[in-house]
């Protein structure tokens, strides 16, 4: 072992080193851009989820649009009240009021519904969609694969035992990412409703009753029952769906007590129980008495 070589090396790289050392010092010196401090004020207020919800890609950037006025002090949706309060501190100004919003989704089905291939491809929903248009004969059924819950930056979302996203209403910041990565996102399956929206119902399919109940046993069968029970008005069946008017609904559980095919849950975050033990459960809930539906369930608007 030449060991004068060895030490030949040693002196080379780190002369190399000391050098390029050097040389990175003076251009961080000769090119450094002095930040804002507001922009630092306002980006340590931010989430730092860099989730893209604001529509930038990154909080830093958005940090920077609300102090030059570019964007407005609410931007961040996925920060609510307590955010905006302080981003509005650090801008030294008046804050505003936020309507916060979650994610609810509009399907019942899961492992229940009609399969029409058997996919063994790469786990994902988009992969699903893409093949055929999906696994499930429902064209706007949850796929089941978990893309929402993967993309979820919050760990918002999980799968339960039917194949469906369940979400967390006290993590969910609303930020939206969810429904931007569902391949069915356009058709509302995953939608963006207030905190407080006290029903969702559990279907987004538009085919005429009849035909969807052959592959769907959980689907809106259009019957009008809680139209009708509805003592606000609050939910009407348009297109073959039932339809919640949320400035209407006071959580009453009405619509929720008749529906004979059990598609209508409690939820918001002030319902009478956490979401993952309503989800799926409709008038099964603790505390509230279901009216009688052994003769109801067949019954089908013709379409």
């Amino acid at each position: 072992m030449d060991l004068m070589l060895i030490a030949k090396a040693v002196g080379a790289l780190s002369v190399m080193g000391v050098v390029v050392g050097v040389m990175l010092t003076v251009a961080s010196q000769k090119f450094h851009v002095e930040v804002d401090p507001r922009v630092e004020a306002v980006f340590a207020a931010l989430p730092g989820s860099n989730c893209g919800a604001c529509g930038h890609p990154s909080c830093f950037a958005v940090a920077e649009s609300m102090v030059t006025g570019a964007s407005p002090i609410d931007a961040c949706i996925a920060g609510g009240q307590t955010v905006v309060d302080a981003v509005a501190l650090a801008l030294g100004q008046e804050s505003c009021a936020v309507d916060a919003i979650v994610s609810a989704r509009h399907c019942c089905g899961g492992l229940a519904v009609r399969r029409v291939y058997e996919f063994s491809g790469v786990k994902s929903c988009a992969a699903s969609h893409r093949l055929a248009g999906g696994v499930i004969e429902c064209s706007a059924g949850c796929l089941g694969l978990g893309d929402c819950m993967r993309a979820c930056p919050f760990d918002a979302i999980r799968m339960d035992d039917r194949s469906l996203p369940v979400i967390d209403l006290v993590a969910c910041t609303g930020c939206g990412v969810c429904v931007r990565e569902c391949p069915r996102g356009h058709s509302a399956l995953l939608e963006m409703v207030g905190e407080a929206a006290p029903v969702v119902v559990r279907c987004v399919q538009h085919d005429k009753p009849a035909q969807r109940k052959k592959y769907c046993p959980t689907c809106c069968i259009a019957c009008k029952k809680c139209e009708k029970e509805c003592p606000e008005d609050a939910i009407h069946v348009v297109d073959w769906l039932a339809v919640v008017d949320y400035g209407k609904c006071t959580g009453c559980g009405a619509c929720v007590d008749v529906c004979p095919q059990d598609c209508i849950d409690f939820s918001g975050r002030s319902a009478v129980a956490p979401a993952h033990t309503l989800d799926g459960m409709a008038a099964n809930v603790p505390g509230r008495v279901a009216a009688p539906k052994a003769e109801q369930t067949e019954e089908v608007v013709a379409g």
